[in-house]
């Protein structure tokens, strides 16, 4: 390989010290590799006990089938603290032997290396866009998100190959697309069906009475599949911790359920009439919006806002105000209406009476300008 040189491999329990100061540091991961970056919390007085890291990481497959830590040593000084390099070194893998086929590690060269985007996202990042799309449909729909989270950075890759590492990845799955279900948004959806619940509080029986018989088996079963898979972490398993295949049947657990979720999603745009990008593209958009919580001050001006509600706009002026030594610079927009009625928006500030407190100050050196933004309307699921 082109670049075999540049890299070091590295046993992937050195990534238990990120994934156990989960409150400090974010792991995230895909089937090809991952990430470390410190979280919101962290700051400056805590480099002593946690330093500062911002490493992507590639997996490769060993020989024996095992997944690694590839690291691209040119960028990884930079990456990490010295005393992170040293933790690292610990877990250096002397003189590796990889396996003939390494699907993922070849995807994330072809990514990171080679710069091509046109290498899809794993089945981690499948799921979370597939809950983003579908939270999207029942939040326009019924104003409640489908799932509590559309992204859950404890949901990563087993650590290790056993039956103890697999259990704990599937429970983290299990939070995020069962225990995550919002039981208030599937009663919502069962009565636009007009479907009665046998139990509201069971929301998986509650799911699987929503979808059509045909596509039980395609959304219902791959989501339970995981509920029964969790089932025995509630007791000591029988067999104790034994050896296991565990990313590899985790990462087929992720594949079946990202291709339920995108089935789901499907159903519920053809269910809704709505069009899941699109509504999430309003969402999206709407968060541009500034919050309002009080009143416009002096308060009559909301009457005079209020007239421009029916109106057809005939003519849109945006610019530059003429410049005023009095005033700050700043943007303005007239709004020219079919009824002959026209309209100026424009930005008042009290940059005049600050210069008069401070000499140092002009009010021209105030700027401020209009920002445009729309949340286009909804689309149905056929345009």
């Amino acid at each position: 390989m082109e670049y075999e040189k540049y890299f070091q491999y590295f046993d992937r329990s050195v990534l238990n010290f990120y994934r156990t100061n989960s409150h400090v540091y974010e792991l995230r991961e895909d089937d090809m590799g991952g990430e470390i970056t410190v979280s919101d919390q962290w700051n400056e007085d805590l480099n002593n006990q946690f330093s500062y890291i911002d490493l992507k990481f590639a997996f490769r497959r060993l020989v024996d089938k095992r997944m690694c830590i590839g690291v691209f040593m040119p960028s990884f000084k930079d990456k990490v603290s010295e005393k992170d390099y040293s933790k690292w070194m610990g877990f250096h893998i002397e003189q590796p032997e990889f396996h003939k086929e390494n699907y993922e590690f070849e995807r994330w060269i072809n990514r990171y290396i080679n710069g091509s985007w046109e290498i899809q996202d794993g089945p981690k990042v499948q799921i979370e866009q597939e809950i983003k799309l579908i939270n999207g449909l029942t939040r326009i729909k019924f104003d409640i998100p489908f799932f509590k989270y559309d992204e859950y950075r404890l949901l990563n890759y087993p650590i290790a190959e056993n039956s103890e590492e697999y259990t704990k990845a599937i429970l983290e799955l299990y939070r995020l697309v069962i225990d995550g279900m919002e039981k208030d948004v599937i009663i919502k959806i069962a009565n636009f069906l007009n479907l009665k619940l046998t139990d509201e509080k069971q929301r998986l029986n509650s799911l699987r009475e929503l979808l059509p018989e045909k596509l039980i088996e395609k959304i219902y079963k791959p989501i339970n599949l995981v509920n029964r898979k969790r089932m025995p972490i509630h007791g000591i398993p029988s067999k104790g911790i034994t050896a296991f295949s565990a990313f590899d049947s985790f990462n087929s657990d992720l594949i079946a359920v990202h291709s339920a979720l995108s089935e789901l999603k499907i159903w519920l745009e053809q269910t809704l009439k709505l069009s899941s990008e699109s509504c999430l593209k309003r969402l999206e958009a709407l968060k541009l919006f500034p919050k309002l919580n009080k009143p416009p001050s002096p308060e009559f001006k909301m009457s005079e806002a209020q007239k421009m509600v029916g109106k057809q706009i005939k003519k849109v002026e945006f610019g530059k105000e003429e410049f005023c030594k009095d005033c700050h610079q700043c943007e303005a927009i007239n709004i020219h209406f079919t009824d002959g009625t026209a309209m100026t928006i424009r930005i008042g500030s009290n940059a005049v009476n600050i210069a008069d407190e401070y000499s140092q100050i002009k009010p021209t050196d105030f700027h401020t300008d209009l920002m445009l933004f729309w949340a286009e309307k909804v689309q149905s699921n056929d345009e």
